[in-house]
């Protein structure tokens, strides 16, 4: 739900700024090193990790990101409540910012209209969906104006800052810890030619798609789901 959804945000708020001054100023893996939150085909949600090297092998690669994600772990819980609170409101306010153009309002409607996510009824897009994830994110004490309506935001109850920490390690150690049960990862390998050779060994393994037509392959066996605009009738 959105309370998933907007923790997740925070997480990968926090998370650029801790991956960056890891693995790309301290390890100096690559020139390019990004960490944030992002949602795939299917209304699935995660957070993306990219570091793009021309040292450094896809599979050191790998370790090196999750040896971050154990620091980062760590980072989090180390983390004084205020800060998160601090970063929590950093977000609330890009989420009520005013739309300025028609274009910014366009694409603030659009995903929802379009959207087959199961947030929300089926028949009503989540036009609230920036006001509810703000709802998420708001924190005891924090001087937040409600701009779609224009006045502050006094009658909503708030968590504090301490509890939105706790949700940020559960859902942390639930789906980004190594060892967690409910954790999906999907890893995109990119070689260039001074790891050529160790592209070649894993053509054809089994959990290694080399190949377009391994792609192809493997949607063959996969279960496609339609997409289904809000004002078409669900059949019940």
């Amino acid at each position: 739900g959105f309370d998933g959804i907007g923790v997740l945000e925070l997480i990968g708020q926090i998370a650029y700024n801790s991956a960056y001054n890891q693995l790309r100023t301290k390890e100096q893996l690559g020139y390019i090193v990004s960490a944030f939150s992002r949602k795939t085909s299917g209304s699935a949600v995660g957070i993306s990790i990219v570091v793009q090297s021309s040292t450094t092998t896809p599979v050191e690669l790998e370790s090196r990101i999750e040896a971050w994600l154990e620091m980062f772990r760590e980072e989090l819980a180390d983390m004084p409540a205020s800060d998160i609170g601090n970063e929590a409101a950093a977000i609330v306010a890009q989420l009520l910012e005013r739309n300025m153009k028609l274009g910014d309002e366009i694409a603030t409607s659009w995903g929802s209209i379009v959207s087959t996510t199961t947030l929300g009824s089926f028949n009503k897009p989540p036009f609230d969906r920036n006001q509810l994830l703000a709802d998420v994110l708001s924190v005891e004490g924090a001087d937040i104006e409600d701009t779609a309506i224009g006045e502050p935001d006094r009658k909503k109850t708030r968590k504090t800052a301490s509890e939105l920490k706790e949700q940020v390690l559960a859902m942390f150690d639930r789906y980004l810890a190594a060892g967690a049960e409910e954790r999906r990862a999907i890893v995109v390998r990119v070689y260039g030619q001074k790891a050529q050779s160790e592209y070649e060994e894993n053509i054809g393994n089994p959990g290694y798609l080399s190949s377009y037509g391994d792609v192809k392959d493997v949607k063959q066996f996969m279960s496609v789901w339609p997409t289904a605009p809000y004002w078409i009738k669900k059949n019940r």
